[in-house]
């Protein structure tokens, strides 16, 4: 009975890092607590997108060229990240390729500065027939701050009470390994499979080769990992019955 009661203690403790809170009348509640809570659901719903469901494109987030030079507009759309992220794309998104990134919240990020001092600062210009990849990965920013004690809001005494998804945008030089299948695309398979750990956050969604007067041909499948995805598949369901 103790071996078993031994063995027992042993497999709970190979799980301390699922731990959730459990709550109980009369418990002092740190924020500590909240966030586990928060934390938990949102780790199990990423190893459930990663190991169920895959990573990569789901639908949308088509790369088109941008009506100015050096720019591509990405359309709507909705990816998993290699982490198990959700990344939706609401709207729109024009992306000048020389900043290399963007950083974008839910609500579409911030137009130009009128004031050139306080725009970003682009990267040389790519040189003629160089390969870039546009690619996408999930981030979150922080929102909605409050004063955290007494009535003024200066220094340390306001804190963010939201945290709000959103994604970077950024240019990769090179297409990383994770997009290029070893068993050359048909999708056999010969062994189980293995529970591989992303390698890096980015999802590519095209390659775009730039031109000497800021022109950009875009190649929409170009290193783009596309997931399954079963959301189109349906069929109208009739009566077979006879009368």
């Amino acid at each position: 009975m103790n071996e078993m009661s031994n063995s027992a203690t042993s497999l709970k403790g190979t799980s301390r890092l699922f731990e959730r809170p459990r709550y109980f009348p009369r418990q002092l509640i740190t924020p500590d607590d909240m966030n586990l809570a928060q934390d938990y659901v949102r780790n199990r719903m990423r190893r459930h997108n990663r190991l169920l469901h895959g990573w990569g494109v789901v639908c949308g987030a088509i790369v088109q060229p941008g009506k100015d030079a050096w720019t591509v507009v990405i359309s709507p759309g909705f990816v998993l990240g290699p982490y198990g992220d959700e990344i939706s794309i609401d709207q729109p998104v024009t992306f000048d390729v020389r900043l290399r990134c963007k950083p974008v919240d839910e609500q579409g990020g911030c137009p130009p500065s009128s004031d050139p001092w306080c725009n970003e600062v682009a990267d040389p210009e790519p040189t003629e027939g160089q390969a870039l990849y546009v690619a996408v990965r999930y981030a979150e920013f922080p929102a909605r701050p409050v004063r955290s004690s007494g009535c003024g809001c200066g220094g340390d005494e306001c804190e963010y009470s939201r945290w709000r998804d959103g994604y970077e945008i950024c240019v990769l030089d090179d297409c990383p390994p994770s997009h290029v299948r070893e068993d050359g695309g048909d999708g056999g398979r010969t062994e189980p499979p293995v529970c591989d750990c992303p390698t890096d956050p980015w999802v590519v969604l095209a390659r775009v080769t730039a031109g000497g007067d800021g022109t950009l041909t875009v190649e929409r499948c170009g290193c783009r990992r596309q997931v399954v995805s079963h959301a189109s598949e349906w069929w109208t369901c009739e009566d077979s019955r006879d009368g």
